[in-house]
């Protein structure tokens, strides 16, 4: 709603996260405020994120690569090329790690807006506190005001 009403903001250019900066691509804004604007974004943010899938893809660099889970399923015991060892595939040990003591945010596009994750470590592997910020939630604050009769 931001980009449409005149306002050139895109979290991707200023926070610079990612490998954005990498990509030659623009902001799509309108400065009209109304729907046509709001749907004339959308389709000139289709149209930037096909050049930076484009430009994403032609840097992909060439050569052998290996898939690491090909591993795992080459060791499967497959009985009469029926029966496969279950277990294999479904248990993967999640990734744990401490948390450091300190707080965090962040933020990034979301369809609807900005998504922010606020994270507060305590020398555990789990966060002390975790609150995420949805987009949706915000822009609901100014329903109050619309709706005055």
């Amino acid at each position: 709603m931001l980009r449409s009403s005149g306002i050139q903001w895109d979290l991707r250019k200023v926070d610079h996260y990612e490998c954005y900066d990498e990509f030659d691509w623009a902001v799509q804004w309108q400065k009209e405020g109304d729907s046509l604007a709001r749907y004339l974004v959308r389709i000139g943010e289709m149209a930037e994120s096909i050049k930076i899938i484009q430009q994403a893809l032609e840097g992909i660099p060439g050569g052998p690569y290996e898939n690491l889970e090909i591993r795992r399923f080459n060791r499967i015991n497959i009985l009469n090329g029926m029966i496969l060892n279950i277990d294999s595939l479904v248990k993967k040990p999640s990734p744990t790690f401490e948390l450091a003591k300190q707080e965090l945010y962040v933020r990034v596009e979301a369809p609807k807006g900005e998504l922010g994750i606020f994270l507060i470590g305590d020398q555990s592997v789990f966060p002390w506190r975790w609150k995420i910020r949805p987009p949706g939630f915000i822009n609901l604050q100014i329903l109050p005001q619309l709706v005055i009769k």
